[in-house]
């Protein structure tokens, strides 16, 4: 008797299921809006300010990135990371805020070419940052 009402049932499910705009497998899987993924928009809040400046300092390039870290930290920068991975270049990254620094100090012959740089939202802030941490260098 119980697999009659297991048929029945079933030859029901089947005939709701051909008779409206779902299929079969529309009903066995999840529903539309657990299989979509979420799609987040990026908004714009600020323009960014990006403010650059060189040295040719008579150090060698690690001890220069080591400098770097240094005067980052005396600045109070955090998530301050040196990447001394490449031959040629070493680099020194931190954040302060909103904004953001790197320090690129690359074997030039005999010198180190120090190339500086700051991004954020604020010009004046990122101008100043620019400034003491080249004139530290």
């Amino acid at each position: 008797m119980s697999k009659k009402i297991a048929v029945f049932i079933f030859i029901i499910a089947i005939y709701f299921a051909s008779n409206s705009s779902y299929s079969l497998i529309n009903l066995l899987s999840a529903p539309e809006s657990e299989s979509q993924e979420k799609v987040v928009e990026l908004t714009k809040t600020y323009t960014p300010q990006l403010w650059t400046d060189f040295k040719i300092l008579d150090i060698d390039p690690e001890l220069c990135s080591l400098k770097g870290k240094d005067i980052l930290e005396s600045l109070s920068f955090k998530s301050i990371r040196r990447n001394l991975k490449y031959d040629k270049a070493k680099y020194t990254y931190g954040k302060f805020n909103n904004n953001q620094v790197s320090i690129t100090c690359a074997k030039l012959e005999d010198h180190t070419f120090v190339y500086t740089s700051v991004a954020g939202p604020d010009a004046e802030i990122v101008e100043r940052l620019r400034n003491e941490i080249v004139q530290k260098l």
